[in-house]
């Protein structure tokens, strides 16, 4: 996966993210936040779902009428695991988000 995630305004986006590991029971969170930090401005959430558990293989959602409503141009993402109840860090470090304008209306 690239280090830059790119959203387009009043499009819905999907990525799709295989983590190669059996992660069934556990779920998933993830965000876009002005900064890489927790207490930053929330920007979206994306609506994740397991596809595969068996092989690690996760959905991300934004919806159209989430993104076209992003004033920003930037961000920063991640993805939390909960696993056994405990909070697992997915990335080494947030991933940067581009947010593009679109051309047709």
């Amino acid at each position: 996966m690239s280090n830059e995630v790119i959203v387009h305004k009043g499009r819905t986006m999907v990525l799709v993210v295989k983590m190669g590991m059996n992660v069934t029971g556990d779920t998933f969170t993830s965000e876009i936040r002005a900064e890489p930090d927790q207490g930053s401005p929330l920007l979206a959430t994306w609506v994740v779902s397991v596809t595969d558990a068996v092989n690690g293989q996760l959905r991300l959602v934004l919806d159209d009428l989430v993104t076209k409503q992003i004033k920003a141009t930037s961000g920063y993402m991640d993805l939390k695991r909960m696993s056994g109840g405990e909070p697992i860090a997915v990335f080494d470090r947030p991933l940067e988000v581009s947010f593009r304008g679109t051309v047709t209306a």
